[in-house]
């Protein structure tokens, strides 16, 4: 049964990696790389106030669609060779797959939704600064890796989990995630000033490198 949470916390982790590598940096070095078209839904997001409208179209009629749909499809297809030796982890990769497909496509097609429930993702595009805030799912390696960048305090989680706790829950789990990773919560804290800071001066951050 505890594969279960560690399933699902790994497909969180190996959700921050493939976005960060597979999604920025490697089509930002090469630009025939078919995740390329991440840029595209970049540039979709950000010139309608986050909304895409590709994700209410058929993977088979949108390239950018097909590519993180198939690649979904591939990685819980992969995932399967687990199954016989970690069941309860199989399941875990398999729910956090699932779940980034379901919430992905909710937030672009509904932005107040996305607001509410996912504003690490949000800020992902809306930020000056899109090279930043990985996870969509949960953002839970933007903490621990010091990537979650915080731009606008009215939507922002209050807690690390990215969940709606009741303060007698979250003020402890707020206090624990500082002592567990105080380097981190340096990074995050400077980060969020440089964030208010860009948006005050009306920087925007380069989504790729020329």
């Amino acid at each position: 049964m505890l594969g279960f949470p560690v399933g699902v916390f790994a497909a969180n982790a190996f959700e921050w990696y493939a976005h960060k590598v597979w999604l920025h940096e490697y089509p930002s070095k090469f630009r025939n790389s078919p995740f390329f078209t991440h840029i595209a839904h970049h540039k979709r997001a950000r010139l309608n106030q986050f909304h895409d409208a590709g994700y209410a179209e058929s993977m088979f009629k949108n390239s950018e669609m097909y590519n993180e749909k198939t690649a979904l499809i591939g990685l819980a297809v992969t995932s399967t060779v687990f199954l016989p030796v970690a069941p309860f982890f199989t399941m875990g990769l398999y729910y956090g797959i699932s779940r980034y497909w379901r919430l992905h496509s909710k937030a672009h097609l509904d932005t107040e939704w996305a607001k509410q429930n996912l504003p690490w993702h949000y800020e992902h595009h809306m930020n000056s600064n899109q090279n930043a805030n990985w996870c969509v799912t949960r953002p839970w390696f933007d903490y621990i890796m010091g990537t979650r960048v915080i731009g606008d305090v009215s939507i922002a989680e209050t807690n690390p989990l990215g969940m709606k706790l009741h303060p007698w829950v979250e003020r402890p789990v707020n206090r624990i995630a500082r002592r567990l990773i105080p380097k981190a919560y340096v990074l995050l804290d400077a980060r969020r000033e440089e964030e208010q800071e860009n948006q005050r001066l009306g920087i925007e951050v380069p989504i790729m490198a020329s």
